[in-house]
């Protein structure tokens, strides 16, 4: 199965569970903003609009990745595009819900949650994107102009992408996301959960950001013919794991 419709069919089953899940608060499947945390009826509201919009979404890009060829970065544009919304809805969601329910305290809920120190997490998380950068640049010549941008459970790429945006877009992208994570969480802390455990959130987000630094360098590697694609693989599986152990570990707490 190909990433498209991997990623399409794990949002329809998604989905399925958080609308299924949506009246039972549970550490595993759901949205979960802090406000989704301080009232039932937050995480009802925001768990069943997130539930049938991944649902959908996963069914508009199930359609998609069967009638039409489309380029694997435009798939993950869309997807990138359409859960940000979603995110951003769900959270306006659970945050009136809540702010309805205790019309006396909306403000004050998000003010014990900042963190100070936030330069430090997001110059550590910025040092590897501006290393790639450098490296992209001095090895640029010797890049090939078509680049493995995914690889198979056997470590043999199955997708290329041009050099600019394979070696160059998707990269950055992908190590930017947790920068924008991190500075989120402190002007806005009530939309993760992490805030609530002080400064170990932070390091929970660096740490992500070394993994997926680790596997874009190793990417890159690949490319110039310097490793094999089953380190590639060997690493990316023990990124899921590392992260998704990561999120249990929290989510318990």
């Amino acid at each position: 199965m190909n990433p498209e419709l991997m990623i399409s069919v794990l949002l329809i089953i998604a989905g399925i569970l958080t609308y299924a899940l949506r009246n039972r608060p549970n550490p595993y499947i759901g949205v979960r903003f802090g406000y989704t945390y301080l009232s039932k009826e937050a995480w009802r509201k925001a768990n069943t609009f997130a539930g049938i919009c991944v649902t959908i979404l996963g069914l508009s890009l199930l359609i998609i990745s069967l009638t039409l060829n489309i380029q694997i970065t435009v798939f993950f544009a869309i997807l990138l595009i359409a859960l940000t919304v979603f995110i951003v809805l769900s959270y306006r969601i659970a945050k009136e819900t809540y702010e309805i329910e205790d019309l006396k305290t909306p403000a004050q809920v998000t003010k014990p949650l900042r963190i100070e120190g936030i330069k430090f997490y997001l110059t550590v998380q910025i040092v590897p994107i501006f290393l790639y950068l450098i490296l992209t640049l001095i090895l640029w010549d010797k890049i090939p102009s078509r680049v493995a941008i995914h690889f198979d459970v056997t470590g043999k790429p199955d997708y290329y992408s041009d050099k600019f945006i394979g070696a160059v877009v998707i990269p950055i992208i992908a190590m930017c996301i947790t920068p924008f994570l991190t500075f989120l969480s402190y002007i806005e802390p009530m939309i993760t959960r992490f805030p609530a455990f002080g400064s170990k959130s932070f390091v929970f987000l660096t740490v992500l950001q070394f993994y997926i630094a680790l596997v874009t360098f190793l990417a890159l590697l690949y490319n110039l013919n310097f490793i094999s694609g089953k380190v590639i693989t060997a690493f990316g599986y023990a990124f899921i794991a590392v992260f998704f152990g990561l999120i249990w570990f929290v989510s318990r707490r």
